[in-house]
Formats: C-alpha cells, structure tokens, sequence
C-alpha cells in the first residue's frame, strides 16, 4: 500500500505542476469570484443565489470533468519519455503503478473540489449577509432557496366504483349493442378492461377540472413537518385556464387547513398568472395530527371590485400541484451534491486512465471526451431518437439506431441520472438514497470493474514501444 500512496503523491504533485492543471483552477476561481459581480442587476437576493448557484456548481462539473481526462496525461508522458522504465525496475507490481496513479488523480480532483465548494458556500452565505432583500424575499431565500425540501402530490381519489357504476349503467341501458357479438350479454374481458380504464380517465379530468364558482378539496398525505405555527410549508401549483381572462391573470381563493381535524385555518386570496408555478408560504399549523394536509380551492373572484370572468382551472398532471415541506438543511443537500460529482469524477478518472494504458494521450484525450460528452448527453440522445418516423426508411433507420444504443448505452452510464443541481437550486431535497446509488453504479461498480481492466491491459502493454 505504501507503494500505491508513493507513486499516487506523485501524480499529485505532477498535476499541480501541470500548466493546464493551473488554468482550470485559475477558471474555477474566476467562476467563484466573478460571477456574484455579474448578479447585481438581479431583482432579489433570492434569484441572484439561484442563478449563482446553478452556474457555479454547472462550470464546476465541465471545468473539474475537463480536468481529471487531462491529469491522466502523467501516464502517458511517463510511458512516452521512459521514467516507466526506471520504476518498473524497482521492481513495482504494474496494477499497483495504475492504482497509484488512479488515487493520485482523484485525490487531486477531490481536493480541488472540497475547496470549490466551499468557496460556493462561502460565497452564497456572503450574498445573503450582503444582500439588501425586503420581508418577502428574505423569507423566499430561506423558506424556498437555502433548504432541502421534500414534495408531496395530491392524493388522487379511487374512482374504480364509480367507474364500474357507470359501464354497467350504460352496459344496461344498451350502450355497447353495436360492439356486442351476435348472442352475447357482456364484453369481453380485454374490451371491458379497457372501457374501465376509459371511465376512469374521464372521472379523473373532470376531478381535475374547476368550473365557474365551484370548489375542489385537495388531499395530501405525509406531509411530515413540525407542525408549528413559527414554520412554513409551501403549496406550489400551475393553473391552467380556459376562456382566458384579457389580463391573464386568475383571481381564486384558497383554504388551507381543516379544523374539524384539529387544525387552523387560512384564507388566502390569490391573483396569479396562468401557466406559470406559483408558491405560496403557509404556517405548518395547518397540517392535521395524522400528517394530512386539506387545500381547497374556489373558482371564484374574491376581489369584488374588479371584474369577475368565467374561468375554467384545470390540473393537467401531478406536478402542477404539490406540497413541500423542509427535511433537510442547504449545507446537507450541497455535500450530497458534491457527493455524486465526487462519484462521477472518479469513473471518469478510471476511464481516461483506462485509455492511456492503450492509446497515446492525444488519441486517449480524444476517447475521453467523447465519452464525456456521450454519458452527458445520453438522456437527451434517448428522447431525441423517439423522433424518428415508425415507417419506411425511417422506421428501419430507427430501429438501427435503438440497436445500437442500447448497445452503446449499456456500457457508457447516464450522468444526467446522478446531477442533483436543479433541485438543489429550488430547495429540493437531494436524497441519501440517490447519492448511494449512484456510489453503487458509479464507483463500485463501474469503478472498480474499469480500474480492474486498466490493470489487465497495462500489463499486457509494452512499455519500451512508442505508443499509436
């Protein structure tokens, strides 16, 4: 082991000295240093660390990314120049030369990156102590930015029974005589499945869908908050609007709470664009002992001074209305963050090491970002070849295209899948689990297995013939 830490200390050593290594941490700096002067003309406190933090912690992942392909240059120079000769005659077990250099450019990576993102912390704490926020945005910063929130959808209601009432009402009534076979009383199991399902659906939009003076009662479960009337929970919805009204803005009324549970009760009077997220700060006070949460919203103009329109609301998805509620701090959601780009770091860094145990370092460089650029993209390139036309040409070309994905994709791991940054910069919980899985996918076991692999080719290679 001592071996290892040797020839690991230095590579670290190797990549401080490194011009390139200089210039991507003269870049880290100007990020870190730079771009809060670059907020000023942002109308909150609040935004300006959104906006901070999103291109911060994005600049941070491509530039430290960027970094680790090109801190694996040490071996290829050692190779290329010969001091590989020297400590092969030690003589130094090969895997533990890989090893070595592995840990040495992770270790340099890590370091790099608890110092960067330290100084983001630093650097968001000193926007909020310089900043001069109003009420509002001060308790939007804290509530809703420098958090860890969990969200909770409505609890849509079973509508199986009223389904089954309603087929079997029209079943009686001789709705279905013209699908019916010759002789038969009731369809078959696939039609009547089906027709349930359709039943369903429609219940279900009509559920979602407010007309003019009506009223709808949303439930929310395991909204698990410290019920205190000193603590916020946030309602966060989008209204849809037909029949929009000139100004674009809906007037409704809401009611949180239900006192016949125990809890209080708040009226709250909205005006709110349509189709866009809208979060309201309510006490924790209004969730019931048993975690429930009861929303109710009323499809009418409170403000009877201006003029009143016949809009229609309409949810169109689960997203569109949810709860949060805080489980977490900001420090503890940006460490989990910094946890999987510490977990991407290292595959990557096995992988570029990977490619100078076979190639010259242009050529392995070359491999490296291209790999980068695929696993990046891979959840993009998955959307983008649903677009291909079913038929022809078309269909057969895409068919190709899956087969070969999935090949490809197999091996190259999604990196979308493990990027937390936007929940961290609207206050979302970045969760344990996730860091944990993508420890398991990325380090122990794709990790592992191409550190393994770069061992077995290293000690196949040749040392004394130049590489290709």
């Amino acid at each position: 082991m001592g071996r290892i830490w040797a020839i690991a200390r230095q590579t670290v050593a190797e990549g401080v000295r490194m011009r390139i290594a200089l210039v991507f941490i003269a870049f880290i700096l100007l990020i870190l240093a730079g771009l809060p002067f670059s907020l000023r003309q942002e109308e909150s406190v609040s935004s300006a660390i959104q906006t901070f933090l999103s291109f911060s912690l994005g600049g941070l992942d491509v530039l430290l990314a960027l970094l680790t392909v090109f801190l694996a240059r040490s071996l290829s120079e050692e190779v290329v120049g010969g001091q590989i000769l020297i400590l092969m005659a030690k003589p130094i077990p090969r895997w533990q030369f890989v090893a070595g250099k592995w840990l040495g450019i992770v270790t340099l990576s890590s370091c790099l990156l608890i110092l960067s993102g330290a100084g983001i912390y630093g650097v968001t704490r000193a926007m909020v102590a310089l900043g001069t926020p109003d009420a509002l945005d001060e308790a939007r910063t804290r509530d809703e930015v420098l958090t860890a929130r969990h969200a909770v959808p409505c609890k849509v209601p079973d509508f199986t029974a009223e389904a089954e009432r309603l087929f079997n009402q029209r079943l009686e009534s001789g709705g279905y005589q013209e699908v019916l076979p010759r002789g038969a009383t009731n369809l078959d199991s696939a039609t009547e499945a089906a027709e349930l399902k359709t039943f369903r659906q429609d219940l279900e939009l009509r559920w979602r869908t407010i007309f003019p003076m009506e009223g709808r009662r949303f439930e929310f479960e395991n909204v698990r908050c410290e019920r205190t009337a000193d603590r916020t929970i946030q309602i966060r919805y989008k209204p849809e609007v037909w029949s929009y009204p000139p100004d674009e803005i809906l007037r409704c009324e809401l009611y949180v709470g239900n006192p016949d549970r125990g809890t209080q009760l708040y009226q709250i009077y909205r005006r709110d664009v349509i189709g866009r997220f809208h979060s309201i700060s309510v006490p924790a006070d209004a969730v019931a002992p048993d975690r429930t949460l009861h929303v109710e919203l009323r499809n009418r103009n409170p403000f009877e001074d201006e003029p009143q329109f016949a809009n229609t609301i309409n949810f169109t998805s689960m997203d569109d209305l949810e709860v949060l509620f805080p489980v977490g701090s900001f420090e503890g959601n940006l460490l989990r963050q910094l946890s999987m780009m510490m977990c991407k770091l290292m595959f990557l860094a096995a992988f570029a090491l990977m490619t100078t145990c076979v190639f010259s370092f242009p050529v392995a460089c070359l491999v490296s970002l291209t790999f980068l650029v695929m696993a990046s993209m891979a959840g993009f390139l998955t959307d983008a070849i649903t677009y291909f036309d079913d038929g022809g040409a078309h269909g057969l070309f895409k068919t190709a295209v899956q087969f070969l994905y999935r090949i490809l994709f197999f091996l190259i791991p999604d990196f979308s899948r493990y990027d937390g940054t936007a929940l961290l910069v609207n206050g979302r919980n970045v969760t344990l689990m996730w860091v944990l899985t993508a420890l398991r996918d990325l380090v122990l076991l794709g990790t592992t297995g191409i550190v393994l692999l770069a061992c077995v080719l290293f000690q196949r290679r040749e040392v004394a013939e130049a590489s290709i």
